[in-house]
């Protein structure tokens, strides 16, 4: 049966930058959804974050294929931010007062997209218990 993972934007940063041990790990999770095991969700926030890298300001040829990945990869879904994910990202930093917007968002699409596991490396993140979601390190 496959899963379904909701990932961070750390998980597609590390991807990208190609940046070790992580690199390898985060390779495994593509691969099993390539190869239909899992099943990947992501918030729109992971495309903000992945591009706004000072470096890429004068590349725009990796801008465009960082883009082009999460437009047309076939096993990662990119959720827009609408008025579900708003109110369930409200209602957790209601619940977690140190909880910031992004991430907020980020965990409310993994609970709207029905992720049964959140992938993070923020380790704030992974202290945070929410109901129906498992959060994992990466």
């Amino acid at each position: 049966m496959r899963s379904k993972l909701a990932l961070d934007s750390m998980v597609f940063i590390y991807h990208f930058e190609r940046t070790e041990p992580y690199f390898s790990r985060v390779e495994k999770i593509l691969s099993s959804a390539r190869d239909g095991e899992n099943e990947l969700i992501t918030s729109i926030i992971s495309v903000i974050e992945t591009l706004s890298a000072p470096k890429y300001l004068h590349l725009a040829e990796v801008v465009d294929e960082i883009d082009l990945f999460f437009r047309e990869a076939d096993n990662i879904k990119v959720f827009e931010l609408n008025g579900e994910i708003a109110f369930e990202a409200a209602r957790l930093r209601r619940e977690n007062k140190n909880l910031r917007t992004p991430d907020s968002i980020q965990l409310a699409t993994a609970l709207v997209g029905g992720a049964e596991v959140f992938i993070t490396h923020d380790r704030g993140l992974q202290k945070m218990k929410v109901d129906k979601l498992k959060i994992r390190s990466l």
